[in-house]
């Protein structure tokens, strides 16, 4: 692979408290004579002076935290062919590769391209209101979560499949993962884990109230439509879809979302040579 010399450093300040860790491994990286920036998130609404040209000199991007600061960064990244690798600070750790001890051979190693880039598909979601388009192009790559929004009242909604109709429920909320995405919410919610090389979506219920509502897979040229609809008639069917965590609509009655596999990835850098069966098996305990 490439052999890295200009690196970005984005950290989660609530996890490396004071930038201690993110300052140590930059130090490291210039000690080897090679350029670092370093950024910080506190959360999903923070970023420390990062825009769209923080990316573009920049040959690797080293995110310092846990899953959720990987899910943020994904989408500061998106609109750049930058891959990203991830140090854990967090817990289980999906999608961090490194643990703090080893960030010096990570750092080695990708000066020197011993490394390896998974591409990981994302997903596109579409919201509409009366026909029209009210937002487009949100991309994910774990998950779009369609759920209540505040009252602790079951949800009804239609689901469609390219334009058909599929099914109707009522539940807590349904949850369309992508690969990367099935072993977050979606394993917690009793969804299958999926390869995450592979090309697809996953549709699992939250809770629902029906013997017969299961999780399904859908194929990658497919698109998944929810309608919510008034299914008690009392007209106080509201729900937020959520991607990511990140990008959050509330939907109303009659709103309807779109979701499908997007055309963008995101370049995961791998280091390690076990395959993602061995992780999971690892990071599950099983």
């Amino acid at each position: 692979m490439k052999k890295c010399e200009k690196f970005i450093i984005i950290a989660n300040e609530l996890k490396d408290k004071d930038l201690k860790q993110s300052e140590m491994l930059a130090d490291y990286i210039k000690s080897k004579g090679k350029s670092v920036s370093i950024f910080s998130v506190r959360d999903y609404n923070e970023e420390a002076g990062i825009d769209d040209d923080s990316f573009e000199s920049g040959d690797m991007v080293i995110v310092m935290g846990g899953d959720g600061t990987m899910l943020r960064v994904s989408h500061l990244i998106e609109n750049h062919d930058i891959p990203m690798i991830g140090v854990n600070l967090g817990t289980v750790g999906f999608l961090t590769e490194v643990n703090v001890a080893d960030v010096k051979t990570m750092v080695d190693r990708m000066i020197d391209g011993d490394y390896r880039i998974e591409e990981r598909k994302k997903l596109k979601g579409t919201i509409l209101r009366d026909g029209e388009i009210i937002h487009d192009n949100i991309h994910a790559l774990n998950d779009a979560v369609l759920g209540r929004e505040s009252m602790l009242k079951l949800i009804g909604f239609k689901i469609y499949l390219n334009g058909e109709f599929f099914d109707e429920c009522e539940a807590d909320g349904v949850i369309i993962a992508t690969p990367t995405g099935s072993t977050g919410y979606n394993l917690s919610a009793g969804g299958p884990i999926v390869n995450p090389g592979a090309s697809l979506l996953v549709m699992t219920p939250i809770s629902p109230y029906s013997l017969s509502m299961r999780s399904v897979i859908f194929g990658e040229g497919d698109e998944i439509s929810l309608e919510l609809v008034d299914k008690r008639h009392n007209g106080q069917n509201k729900a937020l879809i959520s991607f990511d965590g990140y990008m959050n609509v509330t939907m109303n009655i009659g709103d309807i979302a779109k979701v499908r596999v997007s055309d963008k990835s995101l370049k995961l850098v791998r280091l390690d040579n076990a395959s993602v069966y061995e992780i999971l098996r690892r990071k599950l305990g099983a």
